[in-house]
């Protein structure tokens, strides 16, 4: 015992110095421990940051791809569409196979719209499409919520359509309920209405009825949707109602169209020749 008390007296400082050193290297083993779990909480954080914005990223170009996948399989669809056909049964009292009776009439483009205006006299809305893709002036343009306008001028690769939110812009339109037609146009006074007129004031019309194209111009096929009757007005002086119409398309908001070819345009405009000539 007495040998143990003069052996850390004589090496107190030395013992000391020993246990400060383990009590040290105890610190500096947490502080590293500590140390280590705050960088890599910090890298977690910037890499899982980092792939949240790649994938945002990934996902936008997915979801861009995708509508362009979906706005091209519409476009096909509609092809299939009676609408888009023409009926080549001359005479209906006889019984033919039915296979080859519809031939094609109008065939769809797809594009997607780069610039547009809602807010002059006369709007215009850009198109990534041009010549190249097919487009030429005299062509129809509609959404999947009704129509848009009608191409007024081509490049190579873009082309310019005159919106319906033009004072320049007619289309012959019906309603659907009772099929009869008139000429619509813009009224000018917001890019949410237009005005249908001559249609006769003993026609039955409601608040709500469906305005829809009626097939007798070469821009559009029948059918396509228009918009619904906002407010009917009759005045005593005149034969024809004042409808003014609710368009379903909304031009503040327009991203992907289709582009109507109309197969027998250039022969309908060769018989519109032949008229003219003999009048």
């Amino acid at each position: 015992m007495y040998n143990l008390f003069r052996f850390f007296l004589r090496y107190h400082l030395f013992i000391l110095f020993i246990s400060l050193e383990v009590f040290c290297f105890y610190l500096t083993y947490r502080s590293q421990k500590y140390n280590q779990a705050a960088y890599s909480n910090f890298a977690s954080g910037v890499s899982g940051r980092m792939y949240e914005s790649y994938t945002g990223i990934t996902d936008y170009l997915y979801l861009r791809k995708m509508s362009d996948s979906l706005v091209n399989e519409n476009a096909a669809l509609r092809q299939k569409l009676i609408e888009s056909k023409f009926d080549n049964l001359v005479d209906s009292a006889r019984t033919i196979d039915t296979t080859g009776r519809y031939v094609q009439h109008f065939t769809y483009i797809t594009a997607r719209v780069i610039r547009n205006s809602v807010n002059q006299a006369s709007n215009l809305i850009y198109l990534n499409r041009g010549k190249l893709q097919g487009l030429t002036r005299q062509m129809g343009v509609f959404n999947s919520n009704g129509i848009v306008g009608q191409v007024i001028g081509v490049t190579d690769n873009y082309a310019a359509v005159m919106s319906v939110l033009s004072k320049d812009f007619k289309v012959s339109a019906k309603l659907k309920k009772s099929e009869y037609f008139g000429n619509m146009h813009w009224d000018g006074i917001n890019s949410t209405t237009a005005t249908l007129e001559e249609i006769p004031k003993h026609v039955p019309v409601k608040i709500g009825d469906t305005i829809v194209t009626s097939g007798f111009s070469e821009l559009f096929p029948r059918n396509i949707m228009i918009g619904t009757v906002k407010k009917v007005m009759m005045k005593p002086d005149k034969n024809f109602l004042d409808i003014t119409v609710n368009l379903s398309t909304d031009f503040g908001n327009l991203s992907y169209v289709y582009v109507v070819k109309n197969m027998r345009r250039n022969e309908l405009q060769l018989l519109d020749s032949l008229v003219k000539r003999n009048d």
